[in-house]
């Protein structure tokens, strides 16, 4: 496989925090340097909150990973300083359709109105925005971003939290009076803390191919329900930057992830769909399964959860990072507020109260869509094909 972009290595920088006799302070903590951790760290600074950012690794994302940027995200980036160059480096898409067999049975625009600022969504792999956010981390003063540090414990106390930090020149301790928890859906602090996340796991399993060609294909969403070069099963392809074109097949729960991911297996997929005079390479490959689930509650005393640690969506309906934003947009400027001492603590029980509920509508549209794309018997199958043909 080629390698089209070449992720940086951040280096590793030694702390003055590490050499304190006792727990340096800091108002906020993130852990997760995802692109939600991030956008939390960044709000921060925006708020004048010190804050620090810990993550485990020293690079952004492999693949594209999280690739859909919705409007409203965009807006929340531009506030952040990211939206710009989101904008210019993605691909800019309001236009939908969706196939069934050989026809296509709808089509949608999901901004009908000019004059907008931003576009309904732009496609960008993940690890551009997060070397966008880096780059805007490291032009702050508020903010530091501290490579190749694992927390190994979390103790909350009276006033403050404590946490344990594990770098390659030893460990260390810090506190903070926050803890935002962004350290992604297997979140080591919510096992750390015997918190749990419930919901429903679907049993399928789906191939992406970031697959490299030149095509005259339109910057436009195409799903495909049982076409003739995947019999039985569905497809999704759109665009990304630098000719990258995301292309994700639904393969069923019996498929070997290992097996279906190897080019010689992937490469006769991409040909049946995209013809075998296609020239294209293949970029990244992977094999996802996933659930749709999430904690009971997000914030848990001075601790809060956010993105993919807080609640887990599957990723028909773009509603994972676009989600995790709108959490750190909710969050920051109540802590800002709370700490500054202008307004009480039980201001931040509001971002509970407001984002289960929008994660609740989340899971629901998303877990709708994912069992209309994997019906679940031969009854529910039917059902789904009619629908299609009455489209």
């Amino acid at each position: 496989m080629m390698q089209t972009h070449q992720n940086p290595v951040y280096e590793y920088i030694h702390s003055a925090d590490q050499d304190a006799v006792t727990p340096v302070h800091h108002p906020v903590i993130v852990v997760g340097a995802g692109p939600v951790g991030m956008a939390a760290g960044l709000d921060a600074a925006a708020q004048g909150i010190q804050a620090v950012i810990l993550d485990d690794n020293n690079t952004v994302s492999i693949g594209s990973r999280a690739v859909c940027y919705a409007k409203r995200a965009l807006e929340i980036l531009d506030l952040l300083g990211c939206g710009q160059r989101m904008v210019d480096k993605g691909i800019t898409w309001n236009l939908g359709k969706v196939f069934f067999q050989k026809d296509q049975v709808y089509s949608f625009n999901l901004l009908p109105e000019s004059d907008h600022h931003r576009p309904a969504f732009i496609n960008l792999q993940q690890y551009y925005l997060e070397e966008y956010m880096v780059d805007q981390i490291q032009q702050s003063e508020n903010l530091q971003l501290r490579w190749k540090s694992r927390v190994t414990a979390v103790e909350e106390k009276d006033n403050r939290v404590e946490i344990r930090v594990e770098t390659p020149e030893g460990e260390y301790s810090l506190t903070c009076d926050y803890l935002i928890v962004a350290d992604g859906a297997n979140s080591g602090i919510r096992k750390m803390m015997g918190l749990e996340s419930s919901g429903q796991v679907f049993q399928d399993r789906f191939l992406i191919a970031d697959v490299v060609m030149e095509t005259d294909f339109p910057p436009e969403r195409w799903f495909w329900f049982d076409p003739p070069f995947h019999k039985g099963g569905s497809t999704l392809l759109h665009r990304q930057a630098d000719n990258v074109w995301r292309i994700d097949f639904q393969l069923g729960w019996d498929a070997d992830p290992e097996e279906e991911k190897k080019p010689e297996n992937v490469i006769p997929r991409l040909k049946a769909m995209l013809g075998e005079e296609t020239q294209f390479e293949l970029e990244w490959t992977s094999v996802y399964t996933f659930q749709c689930r999430r904690m009971e509650q997000f914030r848990h005393g001075r601790l809060f959860f956010v993105g993919d640690a807080a609640h887990q969506v599957s990723p028909f309906g773009a509603r994972g990072a676009n989600s995790g934003f709108q959490d750190t947009d909710n969050l920051l400027w109540k802590l800002k507020l709370v700490l500054d001492g202008k307004a009480p603590d039980r201001l931040l029980d509001s971002y509970n109260a407001e984002r289960v509920p929008a994660a609740d509508e989340n899971l629901l549209n998303s877990t709708r869509s994912t069992d209309f794309i994997t019906p679940k018997s031969k009854v529910s199958h039917t059902f789904r094909d009619a629908t299609l043909l009455l489209a």
